[in-house]
């Protein structure tokens, strides 16, 4: 008989049997006005009416470019170098624009162009703003990106190929979204604020559904399963939180007020579906930036007041995360941890992703692997738990350091 260890080798994509699976159940979605061909829904569009937190998303023409669905493949060599036989990693490099960020932005741009926006205004330090500016050039909308003026140079050249107007931003990580906050407000513009807005999480819930999916299929024989990933505002993480605490509770409001319901610890151990239990999940961070893991780490639950220091990892310096509390309460629902590694760590775990797997990561994600390392030494993570790491971001759009 084959066991789920026996299947560690399988890689998973929506041309396999989970995705061809999963459209074939989906009825199609909701006319496009010509944006899309009049196919199936696939890729996070399929989940249209499990998402939780806005009943615009229900009603919203999609804007979309294939986002979701990205592929699932197992780190073997890595796991091996860590005493770990069943880890994966989940690409969401290889969405549309080369980060997980699409997955929130076709939701919030979709919406965002159904209540009559025609300009978009984003705050970012280089994978949101290439997002917004792509789905506003497919929403036939308008963009303005404000961006750090260190931001990694192929990110930005990205967000001007799409047409976008790129204003760079001197200073901290705050008076960007300060000064995109004021642009944003003038009539007809739409501020995007992905580290704020809650449409933002809804198509981040994606994340969460496929995995539970992947999870199904693999097995977990009886062991925990854990979902690793890089954390600063949380979009993500509280994305797939939502996602995989989610069986009852009721879908209306917004996804913040979601979160703070009494829902969580009851679900803590509960069923995603009758397949798996819910995982545990991990977030990792840099020392250079780390309220969440300090926090974690003397039991407190809203974010540690630090003093940000320049990093490697641009996607997760911030000091302030608005959905902390949120982050640390879903760490605590669901048995997870968060962890913080130095810079020279996490760029040590980018290079022995590329070298042993062929996988080219950006360091934001490879602060993931360099959290799992640490878990996996500890003990916190058994050589035989299932295991998700989530690579966020392509590293030819940030390489990093050499």
């Amino acid at each position: 008989m084959t066991t789920a260890r026996d299947r560690s080798t399988e890689s998973f994509h929506d041309s396999d049997a989970i995705g061809q699976e999963a459209i074939a159940r989906t009825a199609g979605i909701s006319a496009r006005s010509g944006l899309a061909l009049p196919l199936p829904a696939s890729g996070i569009w399929r989940f249209r009416s499990r998402f939780l937190g806005d009943n615009r998303v229900s009603t919203a023409a999609a804007i979309t470019m294939g986002e979701g669905d990205t592929p699932v493949v197992p780190l073997s060599r890595w796991g091996a170098r860590h005493g770990l036989n069943r880890v994966y990693a989940k690409l969401d490099g290889a969405n549309p624009t080369g980060s997980y960020k699409d997955r929130g932005m076709s939701i919030l741009v979709s919406v965002a162009r159904a209540i009559g926006a025609s300009h978009l205004v984003e705050d970012s330090s280089g994978n949101a703003g290439a997002s917004a500016a792509a789905y506003a050039a497919r929403a036939g909308m308008s963009c303005t990106v404000y961006a750090p003026a260190n931001a990694p140079a192929p990110k930005l050249r990205q967000i001007r190929a799409y047409g976008a107007e790129l204003i760079p931003v001197p200073g901290p990580r705050s008076a960007v979204a300060d000064a995109a906050r004021n642009a944003g407000s003038v009539p007809g513009a739409y501020h995007v604020s992905h580290n704020d807005n809650p449409l933002f999480v809804v198509g981040n819930q994606s994340l969460g559904f496929e995995l539970s999916e992947t999870a199904a299929v693999l097995g977990c024989d009886g062991l925990p399963w854990h979902i690793v990933m890089p954390v600063g505002g949380g979009a993500l993480f509280m994305g797939a939180a939502m996602a995989l605490l989610d069986s009852s509770t009721d879908r209306t409001g917004s996804s913040e007020a979601y979160v703070n319901q009494a829902a969580w610890g009851a679900k803590r151990g509960g069923e995603v579906s009758s397949a798996v239990s819910i995982p545990r999940l991990h977030a990792a961070q840099t020392t250079h930036c780390a309220p969440i893991a300090v926090a974690f780490g003397r039991g407190e639950s809203d974010p540690a007041s630090v003093v940000r220091r320049p990093t490697v990892c641009g996607g997760i310096e911030i000091e302030r995360p608005h959905r902390g509390s949120d982050i640390l309460h879903a760490i605590a629902a669901t048995g997870g941890s968060a962890v913080a590694r130095d810079d020279t760590d996490i760029l040590k775990a980018r290079d022995d992703l590329a070298m042993l797997e062929g996988i080219y990561a950006e360091p934001t994600s490879a602060s993931a692997l360099a959290a799992l390392a640490q878990l996996a030494g500890a003990g916190t993570i058994g050589p035989d738990d299932l295991v998700f790491v989530i690579v966020t971001g392509s590293g030819l759009k940030d390489p990093g350091p050499s």
